[in-house]
């Protein structure tokens, strides 16, 4: 039962602190098709701090990320690219599947708004396993929803 408690508590702290929600489908080295979810929290201007799961039931595995993204809309240096945000960064990642790799993961992506609330993107990632952890690449297609 305590477990369960904490459980509770720690996802709605996630879900209080988040400001996006994903929906993802992807591609996966080792996993092939995916999907998932994810929550991003807007940390300062141009700063994003993302948590994701990706599902792959053929493999049968998971791929999991924490990431810290660079993520700023391009309208405040230019107004005719407003809504336009690419981003980069990394963190952690792990894949749990045929092959189970953890290491450093990098993430590239862009993102469009279609409104101020939901908003397009593709982004590729690639997870650098620790010592002898394999290299797996990822990309995935998906919506936020604010």
């Amino acid at each position: 039962m305590r477990r369960l408690f904490v459980l509770l508590v720690l996802l709605f702290g996630l879900a209080s602190a988040q400001s996006a929600i994903q929906m993802r489908f992807g591609y996966g080295e080792g996993l092939g098709l995916t999907f998932g979810a994810g929550v991003e929290s807007r940390l300062r201007q141009n700063l994003s701090g993302r948590l994701t799961a990706e599902l792959s039931p053929a493999a049968p595995g998971v791929a999991l990320e924490a990431a810290l993204l660079f993520k700023p809309d391009l309208g405040q240096y230019d107004p005719t690219l407003a809504g336009l945000l690419p981003y980069f960064g990394g963190g952690l990642g792990a894949v749990v599947g045929p092959s189970l790799t953890a290491g450093v993961s990098f993430t590239m992506g862009l993102e469009g708004l279609l409104d101020p609330f939901t908003g397009l993107f593709a982004e590729g990632a690639y997870v650098y396993g620790f010592a002898d952890f394999p290299k797996v690449w990822r990309f995935a297609l998906g919506v936020n929803f604010r």
